[in-house]
């Protein structure tokens, strides 16, 4: 262990009073460095849920339940009420890159108007597919929804099922807690719960391109495509953007600034960093409500010379 790499993180994350929880450096396959700001425990990892989510897809797509070209209407004719031209349009690697071809998220349209979410799925259909499907990049939760209600439909098992014997029980993680809705669909956009251990362990996963002690979980081209830009999204202007949202979007996993590495990103600074140049992964577990983006910084600005 070198937790001096950390001194510096430490200090800045006091500086300005970030709410980080946990930091795990892990670093050739091995943790290097960590540090409890609290005790750890499984903590809501909210948006970073749907990396996993999106493994589950390119595991589903290699065991032969559909491929990423496929029309979602294929799947989901019984939740469909009106087909629009870009409808017929729209495939699952659209909902992946989040191009669906919506404008805006129909579930945080939902929660705006305090509407309950006890139908995702009419919710996502109801709402226009206003550009076509691949063209536009508009972050959406329902999307990811979709993806594990495609995995549940495909393969008769909820996602969090599906993910047991294929990443949870080979990386040693424990059943973790996967909240679902009324209909038992797990959230795929957010819900699962994970220490910041644990979750460092996926990131390697992912920095191994699939491999886990010798044996491939999830297919290395699948993780290629995932881990590169799949759409544009210079124009993302959330009122926290920064250059780190601006660098294309994957399947489920966002570019980073820094030259050939990407992250999974969740809501209060829940955050996994790949560095493939470095051969390093960074992971946050956080309860930052007002600077989410100063959690990933730290990354930047106090550690990564360092690795």
């Amino acid at each position: 262990m070198n937790n001096c790499i950390l001194d510096e993180l430490i200090e800045s994350v006091k500086t300005q009073n970030l709410q980080v929880l946990s930091v795990v450096v892990r670093k050739d396959g091995e943790i290097i460095a960590e540090h409890d700001f609290e005790e750890s425990k499984p903590t809501l990892l909210w948006s970073v849920s749907k990396t996993f989510t999106s493994m589950a897809i390119g595991i589903a797509e290699s065991e032969g339940y559909f491929k990423l070209t496929d029309k979602i209407l294929d799947y989901f004719d019984a939740d469909i009420r009106e087909i629009s031209d870009n409808l017929r349009k729209m495939t699952i690697h659209d909902l992946l890159c989040m191009g669906t071809g919506h404008a805006e998220c129909p579930m945080t349209k939902a929660m705006n108007a305090n509407q309950l979410l006890d139908d995702i799925s009419k919710l996502f259909f109801d709402e226009p597919a206003v550009f076509e499907p691949g063209t536009h990049f508009v972050y959406n939760n329902a999307a990811t929804y979709m993806l594990s209600k495609l995995i549940t439909v495909t393969t008769g098992r909820s996602l969090k099922e599906y993910l047991m014997p294929r990443i949870f029980e080979p990386l040693e993680i424990p059943e973790p807690q996967w909240e679902v809705d009324v209909n038992g669909i797990c959230y795929g956009c957010s819900g699962l719960y994970l220490t910041a251990r644990e979750l460092s362990k996926f990131g390697q996963l992912l920095l191994n391109k699939g491999v886990w002690n010798g044996k491939q979980l999830i297919p290395e081209n699948y993780i290629e495509q995932a881990t590169k830009p799949q759409i544009d999204t210079s124009e993302f202007d959330a009122f926290f953007a920064t250059a780190d949202h601006k660098q294309g979007y994957g399947y489920q996993l966002w570019m980073n600034s820094y030259h050939n590495s990407y992250r999974l990103d969740g809501l209060y600074g829940q955050y996994v960093v790949i560095l493939p140049n470095k051969n390093a992964v960074v992971t946050y577990v956080s309860n930052e409500p007002t600077n989410m983006t100063g959690v990933l910084e730290l990354t930047w600005n106090t550690l990564i010379d360092k690795l």
